[in-house]
Formats: C-alpha cells, sequence, structure tokens
C-alpha cells in the first residue's frame, strides 16, 4: 500500500541501523514494522512463505535501480 511497486525500499542497504526498531535490522524486520504499525495487520513469521514472497518481490522490482545516495 505504501510502496507501489516496491519503491523506495532499497533492500540492497540491509541490514541498517533502522529509529523506528532501535536496533540494526533486516529486510523482514521492516517489512513486519510496516505490516504491525501502519497497516496494523499481524506479522509473518520468518519461514512464511508470503514473507519469501514479500522478499523476493522487493528485490525483484528494484533489480537494476540506481541507489539515491543520502536518501533512506
Amino acid at each position: 500500500m505504501c510502496h507501489p511497486d516496491a519503491a523506495n525500499t532499497h533492500p540492497e542497504t540491509y541490514p541498517k541501523y533502522q529509529v523506528q526498531l532501535g536496533r540494526v535490522a533486516l529486510l523482514r524486520d521492516m517489512i513486519n514494522w510496516c505490516i504491525e504499525n501502519p497497516v496494523r495487520g499481524k506479522p509473518l513469521a520468518d519461514g512464511d512463505p508470503k514473507m519469501r514472497a514479500m522478499e523476493a518481490y522487493i528485490y525483484a522490482q528494484r533489480k537494476g535501480v540506481k541507489l539515491e545516495y543520502g536518501k533512506h
């Protein structure tokens, strides 16, 4: 909902420190943060096929997209 076509997700920058979590996070941690907070849904387990599909979708959509340095 918030990132159509995985826009502005930059999976290539993970793991990284995430202020929202107060720790170093993996991409899946941020996926779950987005599901739980803005969307108010239930988090996905690490091994859940839906989580793997979400990660694969984000990586596929961002493939070849130039990283804009200085942006989060």
